[in-house]
């Protein structure tokens, strides 16, 4: 009788895992985007098109992972989404995950018009990308220049109700794929894009907090460097010390390709962090939450110095002139 009890016990624990892992293995796949390719498909579903078909059609657009059909099935049947699909034609990126395929092709007519914004971009960068994705999805509601004016108006940010006083939304503006409606105006725009932040990130955060985070955004290249960079950059702040950091340089240039020169860091402007001591006067992109992070469990480190050689790795230095060996050896 006990061993029928072990044998009956160790069968539900078995059960209980498989299913654990199967719940597992579904999670994860239903939240992972299907590639990095923001390249859209025109999607075409016709009335009463069987599901089977809708699928194979996703799959050979390149929007769907064929390995994930099943998984697509069973996130349809739990709920209840079948019945839900509208016929139409889609403009559907290639980037969406599973939940967003399937939000995507329940809207009649196909109305969503999906735009991504890419981290560590400047608010003018991301107005540019939103005008240009919206008027090819027939959005002509939209408009850039009032969508950076709100950035910096004062009583819409108030609106907004942050537990802080801003008066800048540069770096509020989370990095993120968004699906917007062809009417959807300027102000929801960017409202949208503020609440994700708020929900993605929380408003716990500092200013400063944000602001170093933009920093670490455009310095970093990796989850590995980032923390580190992090530490770096708070050492060097909380001591007193010049960041001197190149991104706040091209910020201000409002071109990140520019080659920076001596003159550079001799102008006179508060994102010369060449010249001027503590922190730009706002951020200098709008991060993603990998930096945010960072900022919010730095890596300690006794290094002072970095640079990236031009293959993109990362070489520290604890002094001036370990630092300027690594440059001599690195980048000349």
């Amino acid at each position: 009788m006990k061993s029928i009890i072990k044998i009956f016990l160790l069968a539900l624990v078995t059960v209980g895992l498989v299913i654990f892992l199967a719940k597992k293995s579904y999670d994860s796949v239903i939240n992972q985007p299907n590639g990095d390719s923001t390249e859209k498909v025109t999607l075409q579903i016709l009335s009463g098109e069987s599901t089977d078909s809708i699928i194979q059609k996703l799959v050979s657009s390149g929007i769907l992972k064929e390995k994930w059909t099943n998984y697509f099935r069973i996130y349809l049947k739990l709920n209840d989404l079948a019945q839900k699909i509208q016929a139409g034609t889609y403009e559907i990126p290639k980037n969406l995950n599973i939940k967003e395929i399937a939000q995507t092709i329940q809207q009649s007519k196909g109305l969503d018009i999906w735009v991504t914004i890419p981290e560590g971009l400047r608010k003018d960068e991301i107005a540019q990308i939103l005008s240009t994705e919206l008027l090819k999805g027939s959005n002509t509601t939209f408009n850039k220049e009032q969508f950076l004016l709100l950035t910096t108006d004062t009583t819409f940010i108030s609106s907004l109700s942050f537990p802080y006083t801003l008066t800048d939304l540069e770096g509020y503006l989370f990095p993120d794929k968004y699906a917007f409606a062809v009417d959807e105006s300027t102000e929801d725009v960017l409202i949208k894009l503020i609440n994700n932040f708020k929900s993605k990130v929380g408003i716990a955060d500092t200013y400063e907090d944000i602001i170093v985070a933009s920093m670490v955004e455009r310095e970093g290249r990796s989850s590995e460097d980032r923390p580190m960079i992090a530490d770096i950059i708070l050492k060097r702040y909380k001591e007193g010390w010049l960041l001197q950091i190149c991104a706040t340089i091209l910020y201000a240039k409002k071109d990140w390709t520019h080659v920076i020169t001596k003159s550079d860091k001799e102008e006179d402007n508060p994102y010369n962090t060449y010249k001027n001591p503590g922190l730009p006067i706002t951020p200098i992109c709008n991060p993603g939450l990998e930096a945010i992070n960072a900022v919010r469990n730095p890596q300690s480190n006794p290094y002072y110095f970095y640079i990236h050689d031009p293959e993109g790795n990362i070489h520290y230095g604890k002094t001036l002139s370990e630092h300027n060996s690594n440059i001599e050896k690195y980048l000349n």
